[in-house]
């Protein structure tokens, strides 16, 4: 059947990729022509920061960024169809007065080639700490000789204040190391499962359902494309894996990443045979580009290796886009695939592709490494260093830990190691996942230096640049230390950072095994990751948490980069709920769930009602001794009683954060009662905007009111209501309902309201 003009402009309009709307700098290349022939005009409702051949001018700093809505007129064969795009345009960075440059201090040793920091730290006229980069005198790579002090000079690009560093040459100065052995063992490989009864099952349930009715060739049709293969008669991928969008592939990766982990949740016969395509086809690829000229061997990707010589070469986004990032998506899925499914296929292309990235990266110098890593967006690389720090460990091969050194970020890591905060105005989840690789390679190396830096970050994003849901950032950024309050839009809490904040948590934990981060892991999952996805089997999720007054959730697949980790999240609600060592077993969240610990040969379920969160029972059977350790959450204020066999025993909470219990019996039932009660929660900066909260939940009230409420502080005793769940009111606004804020599905809400007296 002929297409008709309809058809033809609605798949154009499908087709259409102008980039990522959601945080605009850079000019949009607009088309004035669809794939098909069908002839665009653009308009714009603010002409002052978006003309309609796509000139953009940002908002002066302070001004604001400007929300602008851009109108494409589609025509064909006599008909005209609209479409509006939403376009976020973001201000200017303010120009900052530097007054000092911190003096770095480093000891290394006499005769050995010494690689100096490649960036420091700088003190604003604002009293804010940032971070540049440094070439110092006589080169950043030196030889010194003799013992002694030794001190240099740096020059700071467009900075007048010189930068300084005093050197310590001894004879003998070896890097710190710290045991890589953990100090707990999660059970996250298939052993705990999700029992019904949660939204978190659910949730997982509609991500499986989601993936079935995913056309595996569509996934694939970027890369056969780019190899010259047939594409099946699959459709083109729209979105962010358009054929016009350079960051193209990255969904496939995060597909395979999610098909994985999905088979370690389910063992579904069917999602193992959709992972063993994706993985055998893009093998095809991998050898087919092989057989190209102007490949080299072990590429993969779904586009040629032009964005990677373009790199190199200094290109900016929107020119390119970031293709290391793309890559590491690619090699994580492999490597998921080969730790879940035992696919030595996957793992082998994962290699290839490795070593294609040794080869590639070895000739660079640091430098010209660090000025790549150093260009925003274009030189992103998500958490590559963590995939080659696993290949390293997994093959033994030494090349694979040297390329996740390449990837050494200074601009991040000198300033973390020196326990500054310098994240302001920082790409979020840029740099997130560059931490996480710090865990990788100190997995690696056992180099104390790496786990530092991770526990240093932790520490301030959580501590200084998150919200009350756990999420951080606005409008991708992070924004100055204690200040979330005066950041509350509607471009706030990206979900790929607070995925990737959750795997730094758990890394960290496994060494650490304290109470607050745990803490952190349940606001967070609890509040955003599962808050942020659509409540239907459609595969959506919301990109910006929208925390600004009378926000509304837009859960989206565009194929952008939260969709993606979006698919996985939904296959790693159980990865943190059980920790084990030889003779513990840590509870940490409180889920419908069940466990089997091997070792020991013990069976636990975990059973609890949601209107009651503080109300858990642990059913558990197996004959042998150990100590169960139950987190004691924040929220209780260390209030609680324990019953074991419906029998009242004293059990202390222990420095850690954890409540401990000896069990003996074959069989036993414990059950906590944690006090669980309404309580306020600040935004930082503010002492008038305030948020609710109830156990682990954070309350969102339902109300069309654009601007933020207000509410009498003399007034306020919330008061829960109805047996159909959690719902509240408050008695001085009857008229609002207040419900947990995984539950808000298409209204709008308002998480934070102001305190007036």
């Amino acid at each position: 059947m002929a297409k008709t003009p309809e058809m033809i402009i609605d798949e154009d309009i499908k087709k259409i990729y102008l980039g990522n709307l959601n945080t605009v700098e850079f000019n949009l290349k607009l088309p004035e022509e669809g794939a098909q022939g069908t002839q665009i005009t653009w308009s714009s409702d603010n002409e002052l920061f978006l003309r309609p051949d796509g000139s953009v001018t940002r908002p002066m700093n302070g001004i604001g960024n400007r929300k602008v809505h851009l109108k494409g007129t589609f025509s064909y064969g006599g008909l005209k169809k609209e479409k509006t795009y939403e376009v976020h345009i973001l201000e200017e960075k303010g120009r900052v007065d530097i007054v000092e440059v911190l003096t770095l201090e480093r000891t290394v040793k006499a005769g050995v080639l010494t690689m100096l920091p490649h960036a420091v730290i700088l003190r604003g006229d604002n009293g804010h700490l940032f971070s540049r980069r440094v070439d110092w005198e006589g080169g950043n790579e030196q030889v010194f000789k003799k013992c002694g002090i030794v001190r240099l000079c740096g020059k700071i690009k467009e900075e007048k204040l010189p930068a300084n560093i005093v050197i310590h040459v001894k004879e003998q100065a070896e890097t710190e190391k710290m045991s890589t052995v953990p100090a707990v063992t999660a059970m996250d490989g298939g052993e705990t499962h999700l029992t019904a009864g949660s939204q978190f099952y659910r949730a997982m349930e509609h991500a499986v359902t989601y993936f079935k009715s995913v056309n595996d060739d569509e996934m694939l049709y970027n890369f056969r494309v780019a190899a010259g293969l047939d594409t099946r008669g699959a459709k083109a991928m729209e979105g962010w894996d358009s054929m016009e969008c350079l960051l193209r592939g990255h969904t496939t990766g995060h597909y395979l990443s999610a098909l994985a982990l999905c088979y370690r949740e389910t063992k579904d016969g069917e999602i193992l045979s959709k992972l063993q395509y994706i993985v055998e086809e893009l093998g095809r690829c991998q050898k087919a580009f092989s057989g190209l000229s102007g490949y080299h061997e072990g590429y993969l990707g779904a586009y040629s290796e032009e964005q990677y010589d373009l790199l190199e070469k200094g290109a900016k986004y929107p020119d390119i886009w970031a293709p290391y990032y793309t890559l590491h998506k690619l090699l994580a899925g492999m490597l998921e695939a080969y730790y879940w499914t035992e696919n030595e296929k996957a793992l082998n292309i994962a290699i290839k592709a490795g070593m294609w990235v040794y080869r590639r990266l070895n000739r660079l110098t640091k430098n010209e490494r660090e000025q790549m890593w150093d260009t925003y967006i274009a030189g992103e690389f998500g958490g590559i260093n963590e995939t080659f720090a696993g290949l390293y460990e997994i093959t033994g091969k030494e090349e694979f830990l040297i390329t996740a050194k390449m990837f050494d970020n200074d601009r991040l890591f000198v300033p973390m190691q020196e326990q500054k905060d310098v994240l302001e105005g920082l790409h979020a989840n840029q740099h997130i996942p560059q931490i996480i690789g710090c865990m990788g390679l100190f997995k690696a190396t056992g180099e104390k230096h790496y786990h530092d830096i991770a526990e240093f970050f932790w520490k301030i994003v959580t501590g200084s640049h998150t919200f009350v849901n756990g999420g951080t950032g606005e409008n991708e950024m992070f924004f100055e230390p204690d200040a979330s309050a005066a950041h509350l839009t509607a471009e706030t809490a990206e979900y790929c950072a607070s995925y990737n904040m959750l795997k730094l948590t758990k890394e960290l934990f496994r060494y650490n095994p304290k109470a607050f981060y745990m803490d952190y892991y349940e606001r967070c999952m609890f509040n955003h990751i599962v808050a942020g996805v659509d409540q239907k089997p459609t595969g959506e999720t919301t990109y910006f948490f929208p925390l600004g007054p009378g926000g509304v959730k837009e859960p989206k697949s565009i194929n952008s980069c939260c969709h993606g980790t979006g698919m996985e999240s939904q296959m790693k609600y159980t990865e943190a709920i059980y920790f084990h060592t030889k003779d513990e077993l840590y509870v940490n969240l409180f889920l419908n769930s069940e466990t089997v610990w091997k070792e020991k040969d013990v069976w636990i379920r975990q059973a609890v009602d949601k209107e009651s969160p503080g109300n858990i029972k642990l059913c558990i059977e197996g004959d042998t001794e150990f100590v169960l350790k139950i987190r004691c959450p924040y929220w209780c204020k260390g209030e609680y009683e324990v019953l074991v066999n419906s029998v009242k025993v004293i059990a202390k909470c222990d420095s850690g954060g954890y409540i401990n219990i000896n069990r003996k019996r074959t069989t036993d039932v414990v059950e906590i009662r944690f006090k669980c009660e309404i309580r306020m929660e600040c935004a930082s900066g503010s002492g008038d905007i305030k948020a609710w909260a109830y156990g682990p939940y954070i309350l969102a009230a339902l109300s069309e009111q654009r601007n933020f409420l207000e509410l009498d502080g003399r007034e306020m005793e919330p008061e829960k209501i109805g047996a159909d769940g959690l719902r509240f009111r408050i008695n001085s606004r009857k008229d609002i309902l207040w419900v947990p804020l995984a539950d808000v599905e298409d209204k709008r809400f308002h998480v934070y309201w102001k305190k007036v007296c």
